[in-house]
């Protein structure tokens, strides 16, 4: 602040105090990319990937407990055997000394292992811990050479469509094309022999590649994985197995059966069988960090104490008909490691569950068995209870639906990555133990790493006019589409693996077709809290059939409302489509957006979008929301917010990446008092947990004002202020926000002049003034 002794001088120094009292809701949304691992077990919807031989696998470990899924597992398995080698191609013969070729030894083996050694002496003795919700699991293996084993000499695919080998070699074929050979023979030959009881081995010669995606092959990536496909001829388990020589020739040492090549790939057949029938379709058995049983154990294949050694010198750590072999271990949960066998029963997969639908505050469940027992919920936003519901299981264990509740009484939904849901139970025989559910927490089910949020579910899916796109479609729990209230074909049965996308056909999907997908997966599963873990089935409501996808992705509605120019806007819809609009009729733009302006807009206000089949789409619920500014200040001095709902800018997200909990810990909320003083100013917003929109503060600026700070004035003058709203290209917009003006004599607070609004054309005359140094406070509301 400047001061002047001349005494006709007036100097005005000009200071401003904002204290904006309006809320204007609005939508946000996503992306926290995920860091990832050098190798994972998983690679789309191809799982139980064996690392390259010889290569250390930092994600293999003992570490943690696999947990249930929710899904199936196999039993009564017959094993099938494809051995596809088209002229010139050849699966090598025996490498002297007796010992069996390369397919006679697999057909030796399978054969073996369907004769079955002592009881819990072999590695698949221990599928009889890994049950599902119909019963255990069961260790017994058919096969027969003369019936279930086929020579195919069709011709590989023309190297125009082939898959270009990293290591160079000439014949590479991708994982699509050995799905439609393979899919063609069994149609052939065994069309019955699909399902969740035959499982499908096809061995590739030494001098042919395969890939799953660009990059990732069996020369450069893997050993082996196991999948599952429908082609419209039913579910497929099959697994492609490459010789070993495509990547690295197996010393001898290991190969008690004198073939170090075909005892090398053997260690590959029993792994993904072991982990085909356990977790056939990437919901059965694994533990959270999506190893799979055999996964966990694969540091070998010489692991374990030797029980022998053969005529060689070779070590075997198993006798199986007769036969000796060095196989990997596997794991086993009663003892929490690995081993060559086991005749423990293992835990049953009678897991509590927990079922939730997006934005809606109702929640059921179960134990998992029959007992009555109390039930208490609490949400947890930003380390704060902000809801809670109480009741009783019925005698068959079942609970719910119950409403969550703050204690002033209002309604809290779910629905945000950001909240945990902690679950406990009462006292007494089989009452489960506490579960802690934070959907957020999943880590990147993108790249098969954890289970989808609730983000990843909104990203995902996108409706078609005939069909559904759900991604990813591999390891992300039981899914589940309904489209007019009917159950479609498995999402799971029909997941591509090299892309993860599963389109499910349909039939026509109409405006106001009604549309629910679901996933359920373990996601309560932690060390030392509950190690067995809760199944929690997510539901959500995806969008309108050829909807634009907005912030949210894959075309899920949202709408912001702007109080300040009185506008609702809302995306994620159709291109060019009438829609109903907080009663009014609008139609959207060519990029699925639609806007209506003209509104008088208030906290409490439920704004509701309605499509032309009448198919309510969603409802912003505006929050009220006041908050007071003084100057340039970081924080907010005053006012009132919504007790309980998350306070802020929402995270952001990709759609290629979950939250992986980044935000659990930093989330903040308007506090359970509803006291607003104290908050960041930095964005001044509250998100609505019944829609996933927000009330968004945005606070007029003022651009100019009139006398300029510092200057020197002679006589009566004009005070003149303009407000608004930055606009776009750098423009202001929403004009006209009053601003009061109050000028005192330096050093004191008597006022010698105050006008309620000089944001006008013309401003508000003011009289001479005595000669002296004055403040100008500028007052915007």
């Amino acid at each position: 602040m400047r001061r002047f002794a001349t005494p006709r001088r007036l100097a005005i120094a000009a200071a401003l105090v904002v204290l904006p009292s309006l809320f204007v809701p609005g939508v946000a949304s996503a992306a926290t990319a995920k860091p990832h691992a050098k190798f994972h077990p998983r690679l789309r919807f191809a799982m139980g990937l064996i690392p390259r031989r010889g290569a250390f696998d930092p994600a293999a470990g003992p570490a943690l407990k696999v947990v249930y899924h929710g899904g199936r597992v196999m039993r009564g398995v017959t094993i099938h055997t494809v051995f596809w080698a088209p002229a010139g191609y050849h699966f090598d013969g025996s490498p002297g000394g007796g010992a069996p070729g390369y397919e006679a030894l697999m057909k030796q083996f399978l054969v073996d292992a369907a004769h079955g050694g002592p009881a819990g002496a072999d590695v698949f003795s221990t599928l009889t811990q890994f049950h599902d919700q119909s019963g255990p699991g069961d260790p017994h293996l058919s096969y027969d050479p003369s019936a279930d084993s086929i020579d195919l000499t069709a011709p590989y695919p023309g190297r125009g469509s082939q898959c270009a080998s990293p290591s160079g070699t000439a014949t590479c074929i991708t994982d699509d094309q050995l799905q439609r050979e393979l899919d063609s023979v069994i149609a052939a030959q065994a069309p019955s022999a699909r399902g969740l009881t035959n499982v499908w081995l096809v061995f590739l010669p030494p001098d042919v590649d395969t890939c799953i995606l660009a990059g990732s092959c069996a020369s450069d990536a893997f050993a082996g994985y196991h999948s599952v496909f429908d082609r419209g001829h039913g579910p497929t388990v099959y697994v492609p197995v490459p010789d070993p020589l495509i990547e690295v020739t197996p010393p001898p040492g290991a190969d008690p059966q004198g073939n170090p090549e075909g005892e090398s790939a053997l260690d590959t057949v029993a792994h993904e069988i072991v982990e085909s029938i356990t977790d056939p379709y990437g919901t059965g058995w694994m533990d959270p960090t999506g190893m799979e049983v055999g996964d966990k154990c694969e540091l070998g294949p010489q692991a374990g104490t030797p029980i022998g050694y053969a005529p060689d010198g070779s070590p075997y750590n198993q006798l199986i008909n007769g036969h000796q072999y060095l196989l990997q271990e596997m794991w086993s949960n009663d003892i929490s490691g690995c081993v060559q066998g086991s005749t423990a029963p293992g835990p049953t997969a009678d897991l509590p569950s927990v079922s939730m639908r997006q934005f809606s505050p109702w929640l059921t469940g179960s134990l998992g068995h029959p007992g009555s027992t109390a039930v208490h919920i609490e949400l947890d936003r930003g380390q704060t209870g902000v809801a809670t519901a109480s009741t009783r299981t019925r005698a068959d264990g079942s609970w719910g639906p119950v409403r969550l509740r703050a204690a002033h009484g209002a309604s809290h939904a779910v629905g945000d990555d950001r909240e945990v849901l902690l679950v406990s139970y009462g006292f007494g025989f089989g009452a489960p133990p506490p579960e802690a559910i934070a959907p957020g927490a999943g880590g990147d089910p993108f790249s098969e790493a954890g289970f989808t949020g609730w983000t990843d579910l909104d990203n995902g899916v996108v409706v078609g006019a005939r069909s559904v796109q759900i991604n990813p479609c591999g390891q992300v729990g039981v899914l589940a589409l309904r489209v007019g209230g009917r159950l479609t074909e498995p999402p799971a049965q029909l997941c591509n693996t090299q892309t993860d996308i599963a389109s499910v056909s349909t039939g026509p999907i109409r405006p106001g077709t009604r549309v629910l997908f679901s996933s359920d997966d373990n996601r309560a599963a932690l060390p030392g809290l509950t190690p067995d873990g809760a199944l929690v089935k997510l539901t959500i409501a995806p969008g309108e059939p050829n909807a634009l996808a907005n912030q949210l992705g894959g075309g899920v509605p949202t709408c912001e409302a702007l109080l300040r120019i009185g506008t609702v806007r809302c995306g994620g819809l159709e291109a060019d489509a009438r829609y109903r609009l907080a009663g009014r009729a609008v139609r959207s733009s060519l990029r699925g957006v639609a806007a209506l302006s003209g509104l008088r807009l208030h906290g409490g206000q439920l704004i509701a979008l309605v499509n032309r089949g009448g198919r309510l789409l969603t409802t912003l619920h505006v929050a009220h929301l006041r908050v007071d500014l003084v100057g340039a200040r970081t924080r907010i001095a005053g006012g009132r917010c919504q007790p309980g709902d998350f306070y802020g800018a929402v995270p952001t997200f990709s759609s290629q990446a979950g939250l992986s909990g980044a935000g659990l810990l930093s989330a903040v909320i308007c506090p359970p008092s509803g006291r607003a003083h104290g908050l960041s100013t930095a964005t001044i917003a509250q998100t609505d947990d019944f829609s996933g929109g927000q009330t968004i503060v945005t606070v007029p600026r003022i651009d100019s004002t009139m006398p300029l700070a510092d200057e020197t004035l002679y006589g009566p003058f004009r005070a003149s202020a303009q407000s608004g709203l930055p606009g776009p290209a750098g423009s202001v917009i929403a004009r006209g926000t009053p601003v009061a003006v109050r000028i005192t004599p330096a050093g004191s607070r008597r006022a010698v002049f105050s006008a309620a609004n000089v944001d006008t054309a013309r401003g508000v005359a003011v009289r001479a003034l005595p000669a002296g140094t004055y403040l100008a406070q500028w007052r915007l509301h």
